[in-house]
């Protein structure tokens, strides 16, 4: 993984970061889904989408983000001396449609098991990650026409920070 070896301070929680998202960019390469102004590539953001530079105007033109993937960390724990840290990540997953049929579910819930199916069948990612189970994924349960919500919730193993070994042998 470029960002693994660019960094040469070690694998920590913000590598595992971007490797989830050099995975999902290229789970996602070539394939399109439904935005504004018609069918695009998928966005992947980190953490949080961009703040908007722009009036208002743009929320339903082609400059709007949709359709997107927000790949948030949400949270992390060292259980003990020995093994890994966990780290936890949200991705979540918007389309846009504004058709009569509110079908923009659709694209969620594909993208959602394009994701499932990746970690699931190869749940090891960037040189030094691995994808816990349970993989836990939910859809949008309120109206948001024309956009359309899911998330994916996933627990990544990262190398953790040893105990001194100067001090164990001191000990």
């Amino acid at each position: 993984m470029d960002a693994v070896k660019a960094a040469g301070i070690g694998r920590t929680p913000q590598l595992c970061q971007d490797a989830l998202i050099e995975m999902l960019e290229e789970l996602f390469t070539g394939k399109k889904y439904n935005g504004q102004q018609g069918r695009k590539p998928l966005k992947i953001y980190k953490q949080d989408l961009p703040v908007p530079e722009d009036y208002d105007a743009d929320v339903d033109t082609d400059a709007a983000a949709a359709p997107y993937i927000v790949a948030r960390m949400t949270g992390g724990a060292i259980k003990d001396e020995s093994g890994p840290q966990t780290v936890e990540f949200s991705l979540i997953v918007c389309a846009y449609d504004e058709g009569g049929a509110r079908e923009g579910y659709q694209d969620v819930a594909n993208i959602k098991e394009d994701i499932v199916q990746r970690v699931c069948t190869r749940p090891y990612f960037g040189g030094a990650f691995t994808i816990l189970k349970p993989v836990v994924w939910a859809m949008q349960q309120d109206d948001t026409h024309p956009y359309y919500f899911g998330a994916c919730t996933l627990t990544c193993t990262a190398p953790a920070m040893t105990q001194d070994t100067e001090l164990e042998g001191l000990v």
